[in-house]
């Protein structure tokens, strides 16, 4: 398989890693309007509805991307799995996401996208969301029921933020409109999202990786620095194995699922679990060769394995 990136994804690459360098103070609505901005939205989305048509291979590197810039926006629950749900419904003539699809594309929409573990229940539904991000227009709730997937999808009128920092999202359940999901699709978007949490994992993956080379570069101890003693060399180099272990296959899976081949979900659940093991061991390592600064507030790593943490606890 050629992991070579063509002409497109490269220009997307250099964008994002100018966007990852400003390392400026930011929102996850600041972040939004950025992405809008740049297109970066719309990459996932086929060209014959108004996409860039770059399907999981773009939404890996913009996850990527945020990921290592620790921003508070979730790639996959704010554009990957709304563009392909939204793009594949209006593909079957359901007009109401046609219209939703053109809003997001257009990026007037911002939507919020969530799992349930259970069918929606009678009586308001309260989502939590990020307190300050994009005004919500619409969401995309997935569940299962009856041995199948489902979506329940809400716009505007149906949503009212409340709380004192606007960080819960109220739905009036009367706004709900339910549909079942063909299984091709369910999978679809399972594929993606593993994929999409995957590559936010490698992002963090990379910076730890980063910081503890350039830690162990200058940290000096018995006169020497920490990188020069070999028992160290050896577990970083384990550490570089498994980050690039990692990085081989969430490409792969991207690429496959971006080609539409039969074995992407599979590379998905493989690319996802090998992401999950390589995060544990680089977050542990990092911590343990920064030492006591690896535990503290002021100290960067701790922010990137709550990231890998977060990550972990929201895929199935």
């Amino acid at each position: 398989m050629n992991f070579e990136l063509n002409e497109t994804e490269r220009l997307l690459h250099d964008s994002l890693l100018r966007f990852v360098q400003a390392e400026a103070p930011r929102d996850a609505a600041q972040d939004w309007g950025h992405a809008v901005a740049m297109g970066w939205h719309a990459a996932a989305t086929p060209e014959a509805q108004g996409g860039f048509g770059m399907g999981l291979v773009g939404a890996m590197l913009i996850a990527e991307s945020l990921g290592a810039a620790l921003s508070v926006l979730s790639w996959r629950d704010a554009a990957v799995v709304p563009a392909l749900a939204l793009a594949a419904l209006a593909d079957e003539g359901d007009a109401d996401c046609a219209d939703w699809l053109e809003g997001f594309l257009a990026g007037d929409l911002a939507v919020h996208s969530a799992y349930l573990d259970a069918p929606p229940a009678a009586g308001e539904l309260v989502l939590e969301v990020v307190p300050e991000g994009p005004e919500i227009g619409l969401v995309l709730l997935r569940y299962r029921k009856g041995g199948q997937g489902h979506v329940a999808l809400a716009g505007a009128p149906a949503l009212r933020r409340d709380g004192p920092s606007r960080g819960n999202l109220r739905v009036d359940p009367t706004g709900l409109r339910c549909l079942a999901l063909p299984a091709a699709l369910e999978g679809r978007l399972d594929t993606a999202a593993r994929i999409t949490a995957a590559a936010d994992h490698l992002g963090a993956m990379q910076a730890l990786m980063d910081m503890t080379l350039d830690y162990v570069r200058t940290r000096q101890q018995f006169g020497r620095p920490l990188g020069a003693f070999q028992a160290l060399q050896h577990r970083l180099v384990d550490m570089f194995v498994a980050l690039e272990e990692a990085r081989a296959l969430i490409m792969a899976a991207a690429m496959a699922a971006t080609a539409a081949r039969a074995d992407a979900a599979r590379l998905a659940a493989a690319a996802w679990d090998c992401a999950r093991r390589a995060g544990a061991k680089i977050a542990e390592e990092a911590i343990q060769m920064h030492g006591g600064i690896g535990m503290t507030e002021e100290c960067r790593v701790g922010a990137y394995v709550k990231r890998i943490l977060r990550n972990e606890a929201s895929v199935a």
